[in-house]
């Protein structure tokens, strides 16, 4: 049987609840059916089922999202943002939920996030790469400070001058795994995430990938680790 597949990629417009066994539950209201999509407002609406397993902390989370998709995201910054979404320990964040902000480069928010307050943030977590204003942003208005990142080239500044930025955290993750997680996104997307050292692994319904997961953090402050 043939799988619709996200030809163009998307935003999220997501409300979040965790409940006492540390499960994230997202629902949608009152989805209609469009070419085999279901449609809110235009946007492609996705439904995410992810089972995430942290073996170092021994902590098994169940992630459930329903996501309304913009066609301005491109789908690796899309599976790029989900997969560093289910990464995050929700257990030790408690009711200080991480929020998936924006899809277009012309957003004010970050792709993910944690907020202090009205105007601060806790955590601001980009992915796929950090421009120099949004960084310089970042850093005025957040406590800790986050990029996940498939491409060596586009961060090898910030590699060089970590120590320069002591709120910045880089957690890379293979291009491989984020290609092929992105070719078998659909409108139903259930993920086995699998975190145990400085591996992780992926299983989907068609496919099985692993990918090493290397944290780097400035050396004048301790790795603050909500991952394992």
């Amino acid at each position: 049987m043939r799988q619709d597949r996200l030809v163009n990629p998307f935003t999220f417009l997501l409300k979040t609840t965790l409940n006492s066994k540390n499960y994230i539950k997202l629902k949608a209201t009152n989805p209609k059916t469009e070419m085999g999509w279901a449609m809110v407002s235009g946007s492609i609406v996705v439904k995410a089922d992810i089972n995430v397993s942290h073996l170092d902390s021994q902590q098994y989370l169940h992630l459930m999202d329903v996501i309304a998709l913009d066609s301005e995201e491109s789908a690796e910054h899309f599976t790029l943002r989900l997969l560093s979404w289910a990464l995050f320990r929700h257990d030790i964040l408690g009711q200080d939920k991480i929020q998936l902000g924006r899809a277009t480069q012309s957003s004010e928010l970050p792709d993910l996030f944690v907020k202090r307050s009205e105007a601060q943030y806790q955590h601001w977590i980009e992915v796929d790469s950090f421009l120099p204003d949004r960084l310089e942003k970042a850093e005025a208005k957040s406590e800790h400070i986050w990029l996940f990142y498939t491409d060596q080239d586009k961060v090898s500044k910030l590699l060089k001058n970590i120590n320069k930025h002591p709120n910045l955290q880089l957690v890379e993750i293979s291009a491989e795994m984020i290609t092929q997680l992105a070719l078998q996104t659909s409108k139903n997307i259930n993920w086995n995430v699998l975190i145990d050292d400085d591996h992780i692994s992926v299983a989907t319904d068609e496919l099985y990938i692993e990918s090493k997961l290397s944290l780097h953090h400035p050396l004048t402050v301790p790795l603050l680790d909500l991952i394992h």
